[in-house]
């Protein structure tokens, strides 16, 4: 049986099914905001004649947590919406073809039409949506089935629901012209072909009246709910970025650079997220979907095919009609010059992996290759970064070691919704919206970013109403000061990260090259006393694995704090008491004096080694306190020149591979290898380097277990590094602003959806 379209000239109605599918979960984008126009009173009905309660708002069945309660409640207030005498709204219950036309009428302070000769056959003169169906198709908003008939007791699909609106939008002559869907969404496929350009302008910032599910599909030939409704009926009549244009956000550290080729500071990864869109980019619940890939290449839609000799092959096929910020087109040529980039020996590249797997890329068209892998790896689905060959190209075909101190390092030119207007470097940016870019003009026009390492002037700024977003920044204490008193004007989210205070030790030099010594260090250092007392967490890190990682082990809660125990390690390593007992010397006979270097205004780490001192001192070592440079501390622990620093790292719940592959002793930056690599610790281990290989190259479930639990265990013995506290990191949002997406993640950030977001007007 064919399935009826909207606009359509078909065959016979397929009538849906209520299924769980169909109700949908709705946290990836909270787009909401308050009804700034007076429009006629609109019924929201759920049958034919609901009885209608009284009261307009406090629906018992519509939690604050709802995803779109904000349009609820806005709409009940000005009692545009009503529920059941029961004091429900039944949000997932469905809305039919006829209800929502009444909907759309309502909305629009449309009359009603009640001409002599129905417009179509199945909607009679005696009906109860009579009027609002022709008044609806007067309008131009409904044009049936096909065949003369509407099927109005029909439930009404998602990408219908967007196909009308559209219509009422007076976008339906730019959404014919688009024949290839840009949706970011897994289920494309699925979208009937006459929506597709309907459904691609329904997900744009500034209209967003459809939102994908947590599986990132958006369900298109689905039943609307009611809370679909009331969102896409609301967002209709205010779209988003009508309101205040622009925002100003604040992080503690400014990116090393603009480039994440060359640079592993994760500023600059989360400024970057503004500026380029991804290949195959993730959900912070770890969900890949397309972003400028047409599709993520998987086993079932054949776009990637793992052989029985161990080759893997995967086909890459861009969007058409992408554009680079500076209006040069976006081909594939860029991607396979990206791969350029990243093996050229000449580039201080970060990392080459998964990219050094590749054997073969073999161009198809303009927007399609084929890429032969000559082993498995998670990351292949993802593909890499794409970098504009028409901008590095040339200087990279003149000389490749220019690449890194270009131009682009600090004014880049991407493919992604925002550009770089103004940079003054380690104090602000101003990012400019990009009207160009391919899956519609942001809703904000300007962010401005501020760079604030002070704790304390931080929280100041926030006090006197100079910042709007301030995330991953302020410690607990101060955090809960801000909520305290500015809890009417913010939402302040404690969210439990994945990242960690983390001490790199360089396991060449003489304080840490003994095993026995990193052992007394865990030993000698109560580690949850220090995250509770620094106000930075409640936990002490367990594992290198994220605690909601399913493959995680609490491997390091064996050391639980013994100074007895570390002092005994700290004999047996050769270190030595002066004579009154008061401080240690190493083996070489050098005292045990250490500097601890930290990021500088980072008050929580100043803290952290304050508790550490009497600590170390029952140990003999004295500390000395050592705000340094950030950037600093990153190119010392590249180079090799450091003892010992401290700053954080992350790891993420659905990116295992990414928590463990820098203590593969391939990852250690040499000069034969350009300084490239993430394994500062000089870390080396045959047998963690077969068990981070195995992880890679798994296939099964049991096997990633299997490998994962012995990369726990060889960590817990050999401990490459000090993990201290698993941090809670608080994000202060004034409200009123929307799309902000709170979540406990690492390699995705939380401007990951910054396009989407907008002032409640």
């Amino acid at each position: 049986m064919t399935t009826c379209e909207e606009g359509g000239a078909c065959q016979p109605l397929l009538h849906l099914k209520s299924s769980s599918a169909t109700t949908l979960l709705r946290k990836e984008t909270y787009m909401r905001r308050f009804l700034s126009i007076v429009v006629a009173v609109v019924m929201l009905v759920a049958v034919c004649s609901p009885v209608l309660t009284a009261n307009a708002a406090g629906f018992k069945d519509v939690a604050a947590s709802y995803w779109a309660f904000d349009e609820i409640t806005a709409l009940a207030s000005k009692k545009v919406v009503a529920g059941y005498a029961d004091g429900t709204f039944k949000p997932e219950g469905m809305v039919t073809r006829e209800e929502f036309a009444k909907m759309i009428v309502a909305a629009k302070g449309l009359a009603l039409v009640k001409p002599a000769k129905p417009t179509f056959t199945d909607v009679a003169a005696s009906r109860w949506s009579y009027g609002y169906v022709e008044a609806a198709a007067k309008a131009g908003y409904i044009q049936g089935i096909g065949g003369g008939k509407f099927a109005p007791a029909a439930q009404i699909k998602r990408q219908d629901m967007a196909v009308l609106l559209v219509r009422v939008l007076g976008m339906a002559a730019e959404a014919n012209t688009i024949k290839e869907p840009v949706a970011f969404a897994n289920d494309e496929p699925s979208i009937g072909t006459y929506a597709i350009g309907a459904v691609t302008i329904a997900v744009r910032p500034r209209v967003q009246v459809l939102t994908w599910d947590k599986s990132r599909n958006l369900n298109p030939t689905a039943s609307a709910t009611r809370g679909d409704c009331a969102f896409a009926i609301y967002n209709t009549i205010t779209p988003p970025g009508s309101g205040k244009k622009t925002i100003t956000l604040a992080e503690e550290n400014a990116p090393e650079n603009l480039f994440p080729l060359i640079s592993d500071s994760a500023y600059t990864l989360k400024a970057v997220t503004f500026l380029a869109s991804g290949l195959v980019s993730v959900t912070p619940y770890g969900v890949p979907f397309p972003e400028m890939a047409k599709y993520v290449p998987t086993l079932a839609n054949k776009h990637l095919i793992r052989n029985a000799d161990g080759t893997v092959i995967s086909d890459v096929e861009l969007r058409k009609g992408m554009t680079w910020s500076d209006g040069q087109p976006v081909t594939i040529d860029d991607y396979i010059f990206s791969h350029e980039l990243y093996m050229s020996d000449a580039i201080q590249v970060v990392s080459r992996s998964p990219m050094d797997l590749v054997t073969n890329i073999k161009k198809i068209d303009t927007y399609t290759c084929r890429i032969t892998w000559k082993s498995w790896d998670p990351y292949i689905p993802l593909g890499w970064v794409i970098y504009p060959q028409h901008i590095l190209g040339p200087l990279f075909t003149k000389d490749p070691k220019s690449i890194n101190t270009s131009d682009f390092n600090n004014n880049p030119v991407y493919c992604g919704p925002y550009t770089v207007k103004t940079n003054v470097q380690g104090q602000y940016m101003t990012l400019a919206a990009n009207k160009n870019w391919f899956g519609g003009q942001p809703a904000l026009d300007t962010i401005t970013e501020r760079f604030i390492s002070n704790t304390n002037t931080l929280l100041i700024n926030m006090l006197t109403g100079t910042i709007d977003v301030s995330s991953e920044s302020l410690p607990l204490d101060l955090a809960q000061q801000f909520e305290a008193k500015m809890g009417n004007k913010f939402d302040v989210y404690y969210n439990k990260g994945t990242t960690s205070g983390i001490m790199e030790w360089n396991l060449t030099s003489n304080w840490f090259k003994d095993v026995r010594v990193r052992q007394a260090f865990y030993y000698g250092i109560d580690r949850k006393m220090i995250t509770q007392k620094a106000m930075v967490g409640t936990d002490a890190v367990l594992s290198p694995l994220s605690s909601g990682s399913i493959y995680f082990k609490p491997v390091l809660s064996v050391y639980a704090y013994n100074p007895d125990k570390a002092n005994a390690l700290l004999d047996a390593a050769g270190w030595k008491w002066n004579a009154a007992k008061t401080q240690r010397s190493l083996p070489d006979g050098t005292a045990a004096d250490l500097k601890i270097p930290y990021s500088e205004g980072a008050t929580f780490r100043e803290r952290e080694v304050t508790l550490m001192q009497p600590m170390l001192a029952k140990l003999g070592i004295t500390i000395e306190q050592g705000p340094a440079d950030f950037n600093g501390i990153l190119d010392a622990a590249t180079a090799g020149t450091f003892i010992i620093n401290l700053h954080g790292i992350s790891f993420d719940n659905y990116n295992t591979l990414g928590a463990v592959f820098a203590f593969r002793s391939d990852q250690i930056p040499t000069a034969a290898n350009g300084m490239n690599g993430q394994n500062n610790y000089r870390y080396s281990s045959p047998e963690m380097d077969k068990w981070i290989n195995a992880a890679q190259g798994a296939t099964t479930s049991a096997a990633l277990t299997e490998a994962y639990s012995h990369i726990q265990d060889i960590f817990a013995t050999d401990l490459p590094c000090f993990y201290l506290e698993q941090r809670v990191y608080p994000d202060e949002v004034r409200k009123g602003i929307k799309g902000y997406d709170h979540f406990f993640s690492a390699t995705v950030y939380n401007v990951w959806n910054v396009q989407y977001w907008y002032w409640f007007k």
